[in-house]
Formats: C-alpha cells, structure tokens, sequence
C-alpha cells in the first residue's frame, strides 16, 4: 500500500481516537502503527527492531530520568522542603503576594529552569516549588501549565537545549548561528506571556473573586501539614542545600540529568527516610507507571511514522498540493497552524520537513537559517499542547491535572499566543 494513503489512514485513527475517546489512546498507539507497518510490507521483524530502537531511546533520554527524578521529587514533596519555601515566599511578600505575583514567578520559575535545556527537568524543576502556591490560592493548574510552558518556549534558542540540537541537525545548519538568529523571536515572546498574564488573571478573578489566598484552602492545608508524618522540618536546610547542589549539576555543567536524580534520590533517602522509604517509593509506582506506558505507546507511533517512509510521503505530498502562490510562505502558515497541527500528529513531521522547506525558501532567495529560525521557540508551544507528546503526561501529572482536558484548553491559547508572536515579527520586520 502507498505510504501517503497509510499515513493518512494512520493520522485519521488517531485524531479519531482523540476525538471520540471510544478507546484508550495509547492502546491505539501500541497496536495500529504495528499493523500499518505490516501492510506497508515491513516484516515483523524489521517492525520489532525499529520499534525496539525506539523504545531504547526514549528510555536512555527520559524514562530512567523520570524513574528517579519522582523518587526524588516526591520525596522532596512528602519532607515538606517545597511547602516550606512556599510559605517563606508568602510571608516575605505579605500582603503583596496574589495570583499576579504568581504567575509571574511561575514564569521567571520556568525560564530559569529551561537553561538545563530539556523540558523534562524544567518540569521536575519548576513544578513541585509552585503546585503548593497554586493550591494555596486556587489558581487554576492547567493555566500555569500554559504560562510555564510559553515561558520556557520563548528561552528556547539556547544553543544547548535539546530542541534546539534536533532542530539544527534535521535543518543541516549550525546549533550557534541558529540560536542567535532565534533571539529576535524570543524577544516577541514577551508581550505575548504579558497578556497570558493579563487573560489568566482575569478568568482567575471571575471563578474566584479575589486575587489574594483562599481561605478554605489555607485551612485545609494546615490540616494537610500537621497530618504528614513524612514531614522532616528539621532536615530543611540540608534538603535545600543538596537541591540547590544537584540543580546546579543539571544546569551549569550540564551532568547526565539520570545521573544526577539518581545520586539524588539515594542520599535523599538514606537523609530523611533510612527506614521507611519504601513507604514513599510505593506512592511514585502508580504515576511513573502510566506515563512509562505513553512513553512507550508513543515510541511505538513514532517509530514506525519515521521509519516506514510515512513522514517523507506527507512531505511529497505537501508540494504537488500546495499551490505555487502559497510556497514562499509555507512555512509561516504552517508554523501558524502548528499547534492545532501537533494536537494529531507528532511534532516531529515538522523537523522531517525543515529540508523541503529549506528547499523551497532557497528558491525564493531566503536563506536556510530564516526559514527555520521560527520553528525554534514557537513549534515549543504546541509541544505541551498535545497528547502524542510525552513531555505533556509528565507536566499534566506535576501539576495534577488531566492531560485531554488540559490540550482543549492549551490549543486556543497557545494557538493565539503562537499568532501574536509571528504578528509580533511581522511587525517588527523580523519575518
């Protein structure tokens, strides 16, 4: 069968899936990019090791990182390390924290965070600090999700990050010369999470009526913190310090993220927990388990999207159906259509296409790197924005929330915020 037609096929099954919700997501994902890849005539065997090959990969870049970066992270939650902090921020401020203030260290929080250069540790970073604020103040999760992501987005062009890494080696160019074309586009970011800002405050205020503390939550914090016998008051200062020693590892001299939680998590342990700390183990088992399943649903998808010729088929197709008018700017019309693109479909269709675009954009007199410059802080807002990508389920459970829900409500918002920073450039003559 003709790859175009299969990655059609295959596409339309998983926005169906999306859609209807008649059938577990990842259940799709394991069994229908297997059978896809059968019919498109790759043997079992050829279809196992691809599918293998993947699986190794995103578990060397995300899954023993994860294992361990819960342990810890959890660990932290339980000895009251981040309610401690919490609580120090909202005394100092006093009468000055509220929602604003919020969301305004949720995005310093993240940007900050992002400097380690994966969206992974930025979540593990920026997460477990503010979820006890949000609480606190009843602000609604999801939307932090939203300003955390946009904020780390619009850091994206550090030449370090992993993002920018793929982008550079699937568009041929230089990580460097990449990564300084890309700050004009940060910079049109900030007006963007200004009104992120100004629209989330809002809505805060109707559901709610106040920008200050929630008083039925305070109270039943307080409960919460004098029920938790996993409470290590007295440890705080060591457990802060290690903190602070093993985010600096991650993101100054930039250590195997796996290695530094693993190291972490032991001396967290044997710190605070020498005997019971399988008690705090056994409450991480049921979360890393169901995102370890996506992880792998996903790497299924991805393995077989990438390696059975699904990607450069749509590419092809891409040029006979676009009409010649429209060629010169493709790739700012798509990279405006891209977070409702990426809700159905992997990112990494757009990276597979960064060379016909590059070729396209050649023939227009445009050079290489501002065709793809775009592509490396924006594509970054649809990439939380979707439930075929796994850094979603890992920032949906930090901050508690139900991945579905969440990207209904990230697509419009990233989808306008995304509109604002390309009117932004146009504006400014960056475009």
């Amino acid at each position: 069968m003709n790859a175009t037609v299969m990655a059609i096929i295959l596409v339309l099954i998983v926005v169906a899936t999306v859609v209807t919700k008649k059938v577990p997501f990842n259940f799709v994902l394991f069994i229908v990019p297997i059978i896809c890849s059968l019919l498109l005539g790759f043997s079992l065997q050829e279809t196992s090791d691809f599918v293998l090959e993947q699986f190794s990969s995103i578990m060397k870049s995300a899954g023993f990182m994860l294992l361990f970066a819960f342990l810890y992270f959890q660990m932290l939650t339980e000895a009251g390390v981040f309610d401690t902090i919490v609580s120090a921020v909202t005394n100092k401020l006093g009468d000055k924290m509220n929602v604003i203030v919020i969301m305004i260290l949720t995005s310093v929080i993240a940007a900050f965070a992002i400097l380690t250069g994966n969206f992974t540790p930025a979540y593990l970073i920026t997460f477990p600090i503010l979820v006890p604020l949000y609480k606190k103040y009843d602000f609604d999760r999801e939307a932090a999700f939203i300003i955390a992501q946009t904020a780390m987005s619009a850091m994206c062009f550090i030449p370090w990050g992993i993002g920018m890494a793929y982008t550079a080696s699937s568009a041929g160019l230089s990580a460097n010369e990449l990564s300084k074309a890309s700050v004009s586009w940060a910079l049109c970011f900030i007006p963007a999470i200004v009104l992120q800002w100004v629209y989330f405050g809002i809505r805060h205020k109707k559901r709610v009526g106040t920008f200050g503390v929630v008083v039925e939550n305070v109270e039943e914090e307080t409960k919460e913190v004098e029920e938790n016998p996993y409470r290590r008051p007295k440890l705080f200062w060591i457990n802060f310090i290690l903190f602070i020693v093993f985010m600096v590892g991650l993101g100054v001299f930039s250590l195997p993220p796996y290695l530094v939680f693993m190291a972490a998590t032991v001396v967290t342990a044997m710190i605070n927990y020498p005997k019971n700390f399988g008690e705090i183990f056994g409450k991480v088992g049921p979360m890393y388990l169901n995102i370890i399943v996506m992880l792998l649903a996903i790497s299924v998808y991805q393995a077989v999207f990438n390696n059975t010729g699904m990607v450069g088929a749509i590419s092809d197709g891409l040029i006979k159906i676009c009409p010649k008018f429209m060629l010169e700017y493709i790739h700012i019309i798509l990279l405006l259509l891209c977070v409702i693109i990426i809700y159905f479909i992997p990112f990494q269709i757009f990276n597979a296409m960064y060379p016909v675009f590059i070729s396209i954009g050649a023939g227009f007199g445009i050079p290489a790197v501002t065709i793809i410059a775009p592509f490396v802080c924006n594509l970054s807002l649809a990439t939380s924005s979707t439930p075929t990508n796994s850094s979603t389920y890992l920032g949906c459970a930090l901050t508690e929330t139900d991945v579905q829900h969440f990207c209904k409500k990230a697509v419009p918002v990233q989808t306008v915020t995304n509109a604002i920073v390309i009117l932004l450039a146009v504006i400014f003559g960056i475009i």
